[in-house]
């Protein structure tokens, strides 16, 4: 029988098997859209603290003679609760009930203790309001006084004009942008490996795999079969990822719609390059995971190597969130490493910003292991130790 029938037959039925799998369905469908779904819930939460300003409360010394009230900012007033000393103050911000406790003094000029708590995030925030504000009450009492004296005006001397040279429509604009490489790289491990044991090792302890290998199909159709069948896995699970990003960018609700301000659209061009390199990955996972599923006695030793190896696939796709911080994320070396370079590349799709010498390192690379591991999966559906080693 010619390989490539073979090969589609065996794909065929790893399909037909793997549609009657609950555990495929809940790894590559169900889980990744839940997994989108509650770090978008998360990050929602997170942007809706940040955007909305907290409530403040100050502890304001009152003295005798002191209009303490003149020497708040104005955006402050509000938030005032008068106290009889400091030890009070004090009480009230360790106790949460203020953030920050204040006792005015007047010399040559007013003087400001303030007290906060540093383990407290809300008593920092306040202070850098206060601090904030004060400056800006600074600034206004010297352009008068420049204004009174006939001075020129130089506290505006110099400015800075922010520009944002980023990518800002689509994905792009969405803080999200960051995590979802990382995400896509994770199911479309995870979606392999919840089958790929029982598509192996698990025919071994059946005993179909034997029956499967003195068929009229070559063994060579029978690793590309599985292995195709597990591409797909892989491929549906970070596809899947993509859509739930989609779905939660269409249903509008008040904790997701500032998380993509403008749509969740790609450029067609960078659409097919990061689908090619999507396949590029998911080859070689696929490949990868085969080769260790078939060298293992039976589902248990399996599954002991293939979630170890989680880890040290997983530590590039981690290290990719943090490679911005690092200043490296431009080094030639970051697109010859496996796996963090497809991390980073996704990313650069959707920000518009990959080019040709950035996709082209990742396509080899994946492409080389891919095809390393394909010959030592054939290599060892052809010898009798794949049946004699359960």
């Amino acid at each position: 029988m010619k390989t490539s029938t073979g090969t589609k037959q065996v794909f065929l039925k790893e399909l037909r098997e793997m549609a009657r799998d609950r555990r495929v369905l809940q790894a590559s469908i169900i889980m990744p859209i839940f997994m989108v779904a509650l770090f978008i819930f998360i990050f929602g939460i997170i942007q809706s603290s940040v955007s909305d300003k907290p409530k403040i409360e100050i502890a304001v010394v009152t003295a005798a003679g002191i209009d303490t009230s003149q020497y708040i900012p104005e955006p402050l007033l509000d938030a005032i609760t008068p106290v009889s000393s400091w030890e009070e103050g004090a009480q009230l911000v360790r106790d949460k009930s203020a953030q920050l406790v204040i006792e005015i003094k007047e010399d040559t000029r007013v003087n400001y203790r303030v007290g906060f708590l540093e383990s407290a995030p809300l008593s920092g925030i306040a202070l850098g309001t206060l601090q904030n504000e004060l400056n800006k009450k600074n600034i206004a009492l010297v352009k008068e006084t420049l204004k009174v004296n006939n001075l020129p005006d130089q506290t505006d001397h110099n400015k800075i004009a922010r520009e944002n040279l980023d990518k800002d429509d689509g994905l792009a604009g969405s803080i999200i942008v960051s995590l979802l490489p990382y995400l896509i790289v994770l199911w479309a491990f995870q979606g392999g490996m919840s089958v790929v044991a029982d598509l192996v090792a698990g025919e071994k302890e059946r005993g179909t795999m034997e029956t499967l290998l003195v068929s009229p199909v070559r063994r060579a159709a029978v690793a590309l079969g599985k292995i195709l069948a597990v591409m797909v896995v892989c491929f549906i699970g970070s596809l899947t990822t993509l859509a739930g990003v989609f779905l939660a960018a269409t249903i509008k609700v008040p904790l997701t719609k500032n998380l993509f301000p403008t749509g969740v659209s790609i450029g067609v061009l960078d659409t097919i390059f990061a689908i090619v390199t999507i396949l590029s990955l998911v080859a070689f996972f696929a490949t990868l995971m085969v080769t260790i599923a078939a060298r293992a006695r039976n589902i248990r030793e399996a599954q002991t190597h293939l979630g170890l190896l989680t880890f040290i696939i997983l530590m590039p796709a981690v290290f990719s969130q943090i490679i911005g911080f690092t200043g490296l994320e431009s080094a030639t070396w970051v697109y010859w490493t496996p796996v963090l370079n497809a991390a980073v590349v996704i990313k650069n799709l959707i920000l518009g910003s990959a080019t040709m010498g950035q996709l082209a390192p990742v396509w080899i690379v994946n492409l080389i292991l891919a095809a390393i591991f394909l010959r030592f999966s054939i290599q060892l559906f052809r010898k009798e130790e794949i049946l004699l080693r359960v």
